[in-house]
């Protein structure tokens, strides 16, 4: 029988070894339901309209032409790449997308710098845990801005990679957050060294820097993403030389001097952690909105290592114009409510979403914090993310909070008060029944949107799929194929590594062979022959000096008369290590490189399970005789055989037992919906169906809908419309035309208006959500209101004859869902007596009822589509044909005008009591006007 030693060697090895197999074959994406449309749960489809003709589990990533539009399909060419749709904003028919490029790859390269190695050689070891399936860039990044148009799933890209290897003066990292104000569109650009915001034009599609900081030093994450509107301002978050910091802008498209900076780090309690090296890596400040006339702000506080969750804090504009930041949730200690993340010690960051009359707030773990650990196989922190999934909060008005998504024993709120699919709902949430819920590790995004609410998830699994496989049983099904492919991943990451010379071992025996290699100058026979007589001369020194050893261990044992508790001790543990080394012979690494097949088909969690309560047993029992055993041997097992080493296995096997859940109907994001804010139900828990997609990160309204984009690292992002069961929306029409004039003064009633405007509105289905008047919302009851015949909107004499008399007021209505309205009201007042404006040259300005826009100004959600919006270059002969055009049109309309220029003041006259006068005098400056033009005629 081989000695103790030798067995629990071969124990150690065989641990080793267990490791080592977590490191695995291909993922796979669920496919069962192949076409352009999945049905979902809740009653509702989801169609995927970014390569429509590329199934499920298939390289996406929107991009389907090139920068001059010409098409890439028929090369195969679907740039998988394009990992994250990033940031969204729809507009009109469109749906804008800002894009990062190999999200893993970026992340990978700040782990590289925290882990004391390098991107290579991190990437050649996801190549093999991954099986290659995971896109990786070679140090390209071709992130970039582009639209889809949500009805016919045409692309075109509005800005191309910007990048000094191309030329470009900054690397631009990517697009993070994207918002709407006052018909542009803002981006957050992600630019190494210089954050800044683009303002995009939908109309034409042209594009300016209106923001940037400079100088941000190398370490400092310019991820910028908070954008919010609030009185009129648009409000950015910023990274900066001193930190995170605010600016607003009530006209952005100015340029940079016109934006304030409304709060620094310092404002904000030195609250933001701002360095790669920090949370989330350096997530600042994360989420901001607008909420009952206050700006609300989520940032990330957790600095280097030490993990804290998030704060809240209210921001307020004072009389002033200066701003006020009150945390509420943050540390008690700067009067806040309630301490970082509600108490949830893992929720780093959180989103923010405004839903009916309440501010919902989202968590999120950071799991990307934890994954650079489990790939140095310490599994703790995954498994306390895994145990504490997300939780949903919300706050009314007067800042009220409560749980909508927890677990019962949470520090403030007792039980939550939201349900899932009937159920009570639960961190993650899922219901109690539904153990997939502690995959989501973030509700990433939420959109409110045709009376209900939305939320997405960020799900953990697809991520840890080195580890999942091993607990769904996914790796029973790899086939030769993918063995095979696994293998030569695995033959290159070694090559990698001895080629760089830092290659190590990592069992006992392959460092002791090491340790007896000669020089490299030592390569003659008789330098082998001398190192080889001393090995055995050592060996032999060794085998007597262990001898000795055992021979004392066992006279002390005998002395001290537990001879017999000590060998039976000592039998236990060599059948508890026989027992682990059969098992993972047996049920890990029993593969047959040849056939490239696995064999192990009765691997299950309950095995880890019971390799678990021999781990734990065998450390007892270690601990308990350590004393009687020899030097030689306690030398061994101390090296592996640690309460360090047994806790950290049994965080691997809680990790297991999470993973076993993301079967293909569980794994990939999720999606819920609620209409009422506290119920909601399941439209899908498996990324619609490709189990690739591990979270929803956009949103967008456009006409036709709400379309969603996910993060696939895999084969790249995709874009989906979803449909309730409605179908498209139907827009809502104007029925009189889209321009109107309101007079103060009503001439039948001879007294001020007090009948208001009626706006005529076929509403087909659709009802109003907001009405805005030169970009400012209106209150419903009070400005105006939605006819009670269904037949439009009137807004108020109240509201209207507070307005300027001879200014134009642009009026905007955003319905449920489809196209907004848009018209124009000219107000004038014919009060007798009233003192009129001065008259603007009719060259440059027609009347009220001929004010509409052209084409050159017609909002995308006005017009079919886009596409005969003028491109930047031709912007300048557009303007030129639009102004001979105008000329044109103005000498038509004279004789109109002063027709009703001679109207006005026949009006006039008639109201001071004049009304024989006034008919003569206006009779005549017709029949004059009358006169000269057949003058003219006859000349001509």
């Amino acid at each position: 029988m081989k000695p103790m030693h030798v067995k629990i060697r071969r124990a150690a090895i065989a641990a080793v070894a267990a490791c080592s197999m977590l490191l695995p074959v291909g993922v796979t994406s669920a496919t069962e339901t192949p076409g352009l449309t999945v049905n979902q749960g809740a009653g509702y489809t989801a169609t995927k309209i970014s390569h429509p003709n590329a199934d499920l589990g298939e390289n996406d990533g929107i991009v389907n032409v090139d920068a001059n539009g010409t098409s890439t399909v028929a090369d195969g060419d679907a740039d998988r790449g394009q990992n994250y749709s990033w940031a969204s904003v729809g507009y009109g028919d469109w749906m804008y997308v800002g894009t990062c490029y190999s999200a893993m790859g970026s992340t990978l390269k700040l782990m590289a710098n925290t882990m004391g190695t390098t991107y290579k050689k991190l990437k050649a070891a996801l190549d093999v845990a991954f099986n290659g399936e995971m896109f990786l860039d070679n140090g390209e990044n071709h992130s970039l801005l582009l639209k889809i148009n949500t009805k016919t799933g045409k692309v075109k890209i509005v800005i191309d990679p910007i990048q000094k290897a191309t030329g470009a003066d900054l690397n631009v990292n990517g697009y993070r957050a994207a918002i709407e104000f006052h018909d542009k569109l803002y981006f957050a650009a992600a630019a190494q060294g210089s954050p800044y915001l683009l303002e995009v034009d939908p109309t034409t599609d042209k594009t300016q820097i209106v923001y940037q900081a400079t100088g941000v030093a190398s370490g400092i994450s310019v991820g910028i993403r908070g954008l919010a509107v609030l009185n009129g301002q648009l409000i950015a978050s910023m990274i900066g030389t001193e930190g995170a910091y605010i600016v607003s802008s009530s006209n952005p498209s100015a340029g940079a001097d016109s934006f304030t900076t409304i709060a620094t780090q310092q404002d904000l309690l030195d609250y933001p952690a701002y360095h790669y090296t920090d949370n989330i890596f350096g997530g600042a400040i994360w989420d901001m909105v607008a909420f009952n006339g206050k700006l609300y702000i989520t940032v990330v506080t957790g600095k280097g290592s030490n993990k804290q969750s998030f704060a809240l804090f209210r921001g307020e504009q004072n009389a002033d114009e200066s701003w006020t930041y009150t945390p509420l949730v943050g540390d008690p200690k700067d009067g806040a409510h309630y301490e970082y993340g509600f108490g949830a010690d893992r929720s780093g960051a959180a989103n923010l979403v405004v839903y009916k009359d309440h501010l919902y707030i989202g968590g999120y773990n950071d799991p990307m914090v934890a994954l650079p650990d489990a790939l140095e196989f310490n599994f703790e922190s995954l498994y306390d993310d895994l145990s504490s999934p997300v939780n949903l909060w919300r706050m009314d008005a007067d800042e009220n909070f409560e749980l909508v998504a927890g677990e019962s024993n949470n520090k403030y709120f007792g039980e939550p008060v939201g349900t899932i699919d009937g159920e009570t709902m639960r961190a993650g949430l899922g219901s109690d029944s539904d153990m997939s819920r502690h995959l989501n590790q973030y509700v990433w995004r939420m959109q409110a949107y045709d009376g209900k609410m939305y939320a997405g998830t960020f799900d953990i699994s697809d991520l840890a799929y080195p580890v999942t496989q091993f607990a769904n049983g996914d790796v029973l099904k790899r086939t030769p194929e993918q063995w095979k492919k696994q293998i030569e991943y695995i033959k290159e990451f070694l090559k990698l590594l001895k080629a760089d010379g830092n290659g190590s071992s990592t069992t006992a025996e392959s460092s002791s062979l090491e340790a007896t290699k000669p020089e490299d100058g030592n390569v003659d026979g008789d330098a082998d022959a001398t190192a080889g007589d001393d090995a055995e001369d050592g060996a032999a020194a060794q085998s007597q000096d262990n001898a000795a050893d055992e021979q004392r261990m066992a006279d002390n044992i005998a002395s001290e008369g537990k001879t017999s508790e000590v060998i039976a001790n000592l039998t236990e543990m060599r059948k508890l290590l026989d027992n682990m080394r059969n098992d993972l012979e047996s049920k890990q690494t029993d593969v047959d490189i040849d056939e490239a097949s696995a064999q192990s088909d009765d691997y299950t969690l309950d095995d880890r399970f019971q390799f678990q309560r021999w781990l734990n047993k065998l450390l007892a029992l270690y601990n308990s005789n350590k004393q009687y055993l020899p030097e030689s041997i306690t030398a061994e097992l101390d090296k592996w055989l640690t309460q360090d080493n047994v806790d950290n296995f049994t965080y691997f096997v809680g990790v297991c037992n999470y993973l076993h859940y993301a079967t293909s109907d569980k794994r990939g994001c999720d999606l819920v919906v609620t209409s009422d804010g506290l119920n909601f139900q399941t439209i899908t828990r498996n990324g619609f169906g490709d189990n690739n997609n591990h979270g929803l990160r956009v949103f967008a309204v456009t006409n036709s809908g709400l379309s969603i984009g996910t993060a696939n690292p895999y084969h790249g992002t995709q874009i989906w419309k979803l449909d309730d069961g409605k179908g498209d929306a139907v827009n809502a029409e104007l029925a009189d035309g889209d321009a109107y004039t309101y007079d103060k003064y009503d001439t039948q009633a001879k007294a001020a208006n007090q009948q208001g405007l009626s706006v005529g509105i076929t509403f087909n289905g659709n009802t109003v959500e907001d009405v805005q008047y030169d970009y400012a919302s209106l209150k419903a009851g009070e400005d105006y209101v939605v006819n009670e015949d269904g037949s439009g909107i009137t807004l108020t004499s109240a509201f209207l004859n507070a307005k300027e008399t001879g200014s134009t007021g642009s009026v905007v209505v955003f319905f449920n869902r489809g196209a907004r309205a848009r018209f124009t009201v000219e107000i004038k007042d014919g009060t007798p007596g009233a003192s009129q404006p001065a008259k603007p040259s009719e060259s440059t300005t027609k009347p009220a009822d001929q004010a509409k826009p052209s084409d050159q100004t017609k909002p995308a959600d006005r017009t079919e589509s886009a596409e005969s919006t003028a491109k930047p270059s031709e912007s300048a002969k557009t303007t030129e044909s639009a102004k001979t055009a105008e000329s044109a049109k103005t000498a038509g309309q004279t004789t109109q005008s002063a027709a009703k220029s001679a109207a006005n003041v026949a009006n006039t006259i008639a109201s001071t009591g004049s009304n024989v006068w006034g008919m003569v005098l206006a009779v005549a400056v017709l029949a004059l006007a009358g006169g000269v033009m057949l003058v003219l005629r006859r000349r001509g």
